[in-house]
């Protein structure tokens, strides 16, 4: 009984504690990831008129969007948006690569975010190891701003993280990509989930070689055996088949729930106008463009009644003009927003229930086997 125990405390410390709490962490970055990009969305542009360029010191939290003109002692780079030109010390920060959004760029003013990158998320890497950067490339930040020398300059602070990302592509699509794609493509698949399951599955198969080496072996032998294999079942018939059904059901609820935060963009905005169809709100404002969800189908969509949400930037101070879209929401976001949750939870839970039945299926087939060779 006490050799059962501890193969079952081991399973449990390596294959579900550690990369658990990896799953946690990384969620929380994504999280923050997205939180810090709504906040720079919020924050006033550097302009000429802002911040004071004749008082040298701190000057507040700004953004800027621009394209890298120069990089400086390998760590100050300079932007400029062909109004402003400002620096960055970026020794030490964290940045953020955006996947590419040629999908995005081409569709229609029906938005079409199923098509964009459905299985990518950006990279994160730090300065140090970004070892090819063009000029002219697109870059944002966000953060802690000093003046000096009347230049404003972008500092990391212990208080206030520097935010950058670095893009391609139209600089209105920033917002939307980051939260489309800012989260992890398989929670428990993080930075502890290998070396935690190689080091789990090693004592496992410790323990079952000296259970093998007693005189007698039993189930307990065989058992500790099976759970040795346990990383490696995803991948073996006919658990193969349940962890393809995991993949796609997994991928759907992770979809929905960056539906639910693009729909939940719009509501910085307290103001709309409400229509009785699409159709008309399409025809009332021939700029906006339609953000649907998976929850409605597209052939009924302009029939159905809608909010449009009419948000307004500032070109020479205040938030950024390019952060703040023209949008057609077909019914109240913040319902539509639930019920997307409410349909990734049952995905997500679906998903758990496909993979561990491919587990027990092939637990069980394993055990067998080795029962009838030994």
């Amino acid at each position: 009984m006490s050799s059962v125990l501890t193969a079952l405390a081991v399973a449990i410390i390596f294959y579900l504690l550690l990369p658990l709490s990896g799953a946690f962490t990384v969620r929380h970055k994504w999280r923050l990831f997205r939180k810090r990009i709504i906040e720079a969305s919020l924050r006033n542009e550097v302009s000429y008129a802002n911040p004071d360029r004749g008082r040298n010191g701190p000057a507040g939290s700004f953004s800027f969007t621009g394209e890298l003109q120069a990089i400086q002692d390998n760590s100050t780079i300079w932007l400029s948006n062909g109004r402003v030109s400002v620096k960055a010390e970026v020794h030490g920060v964290r940045l953020y690569l955006l996947p590419t959004s040629r999908s995005m760029e081409q569709e229609g003013r029906l938005e079409e975010n199923k098509e964009f990158i459905a299985q990518d998320m950006p990279k994160r890497l730090s300065w140090e190891r970004v070892y090819s950067l063009t000029q002219g490339s697109g870059v944002l930040l966000s953060g802690h701003v000093e003046v000096e020398n009347g230049t404003p300059v972008f500092r990391n602070t212990e208080s206030e993280p520097l935010l950058v990302i670095i893009y391609d592509g139209k600089k209105e699509t920033i917002l939307r990509r980051s939260i489309w794609a800012g989260r992890q493509l398989n929670e428990y698949w993080n930075s502890l989930t290998p070396l935690s399951l190689i080091t789990g599955s090693f004592f496992l198969f410790v323990l079952a070689f000296i259970a093998f080496r007693q005189p007698r072996v039993d189930n307990t032998a065989v058992f500790t055996a099976v759970l040795s294999f346990i990383p490696s079942f995803p991948f073996v018939p006919p658990g193969l088949f349940l962890y393809f059904i995991f993949r796609k059901l997994w991928r759907s609820g992770r979809s929905l729930r960056g539906e639910r935060d693009l729909l939940r963009l719009v509501l910085r905005n307290h103001n709309y106008e409400e229509f009785k169809s699409c159709a008309a709100a399409m025809d009332a404002y021939k700029d906006a463009g339609i953000r649907n969800c998976s929850l409605i189908d597209n052939s009924v969509l302009m029939n159905l009644p809608c909010r449009v949400y009419a948000e307004q930037g500032c070109r020479d101070s205040g938030p950024p003009e390019h952060f703040f879209e023209k949008l057609i929401i077909p019914g109240d976001p913040e319902e539509l927003a639930r019920q997307c949750v409410s349909r990734a939870r049952k995905m997500e839970f679906l998903a758990a229930a496909s993979i561990s039945s491919g587990f027990i299926i092939n637990g069980l087939l394993i055990y067998f086997i080795l029962l009838w060779f030994i």
